[in-house]
């Protein structure tokens, strides 16, 4: 177990609980003002809770989702015209 995938599961964690917070209390507000059922504040809760186990499987398995080091497309098929990419038959 590395360091690097435990900080970054733990910022994951904290940004998800933050995020969390956030939408649940604004759509316990939105739910009064829409008269909305009593049952959605739950099934929402609910959801965010089962959104936790698949944002820290995906902070561990992919490092770089989100940071600027990720792939880049290659050199040559950027710079290459597409004049000389074709065949002349």
């Amino acid at each position: 177990m590395s360091k690097g995938k435990v900080r970054r599961v733990v910022i994951v964690l904290l940004s998800y609980a933050v995020g969390s917070v956030i939408v649940f209390l604004t759509a316990s507000v939105l739910s009064r003002i829409l008269a909305l059922p009593d049952l959605f504040p739950r099934a929402l809760l609910i959801g965010l809770i089962l959104g936790v186990p698949i944002s820290i499987t995906v902070a561990w398995i992919y490092p770089k989702i989100g940071l600027s080091g990720g792939a880049q497309p290659d050199e040559h098929s950027v710079n290459t015209p597409v004049s000389e990419s074709r065949t002349e038959g």
